[in-house]
């Protein structure tokens, strides 16, 4: 019992609290150029243990500060705890809890809140040009305004251009599609949606649409 509550109470938040302090030291030696902040993004995107699951589904939250985001996390280690009766599995679970911890937090500072609802476009396309000569052709041809607007009504065809993009490794094909709406609606100002992004991208494109694509393969060097 005391092994038990030595590791649901005060020790473990103690052991956090030195956990993200090492974090922050080791985050701060990390020089963020475009490259390593889109391998960074990639990690931190498939990063899978206890910590990182709740932790990143918190943080979409706008509501929580960080403080509040580690004590959700602290409260949900808690509930899994009472879950587990032996002290080796209890272990087990304090080891996964703080070295996942140290692992996700290490690369949330370096981005520097970047793994956040902030994410745009430039953050998931390769190349230094390619994100400016995309939006420069989106808005010769109307389908977005100067600030980036969206102003077709078709969002299927839309999406469609940005999972072309994805497939010929211009968006980034490591990030998941939940990562790309989140990138669209921060960049357009326009809610995508998961089903509708689903849908989307099962749909043959038209010659219309053809047209495009092969307007963007000269441009960015596309083989199509």
């Amino acid at each position: 019992m005391m092994i038990y509550y030595w590791i649901k109470g005060e020790k473990v938040q103690k052991l956090l609290a030195k956990r993200i302090e090492k974090a922050k030291q080791k985050s701060a030696k990390t020089i963020l150029s475009e490259k390593i902040k889109n391998e960074l993004l990639i990690k931190y995107e498939k990063l899978d243990n206890f910590f990182s699951f709740h932790f990143k589904d918190i943080d979409t939250s706008r509501n929580h500060n960080f403080e509040e985001k580690i004590q959700y996390c602290l409260n949900q280690y808690k509930k899994e705890s009472t879950q587990l009766m032996s002290s080796s599995n209890l272990m087990k679970l304090q080891g996964n809890f703080l070295n996942g911890a140290e692992k996700t937090l290490i690369l949330y500072f370096a981005l520097q809140g970047k793994v956040k609802r902030e994410i745009s476009l430039s953050d998931i396309m390769i190349g230094e040009n390619s994100f400016k000569t995309f939006i420069a052709f989106l808005k010769d041809k109307k389908f977005i305004d100067e600030n980036h607007n969206l102003l077709v009504d078709q969002k299927s065809f839309f999406i469609r251009i940005h999972h072309f993009l994805k497939d010929n490794h211009i968006i980034n094909p490591y990030f998941q599609d939940t990562t790309i709406i989140e990138a669209m609606k921060n960049e357009y100002n326009t809610i995508f949606d998961k089903g509708t992004f689903s849908r989307a991208i099962t749909i043959k494109p038209n010659d219309f649409e053809e047209d495009i694509y092969r307007e963007l393969s000269k441009l960015l060097n596309i083989k199509h």
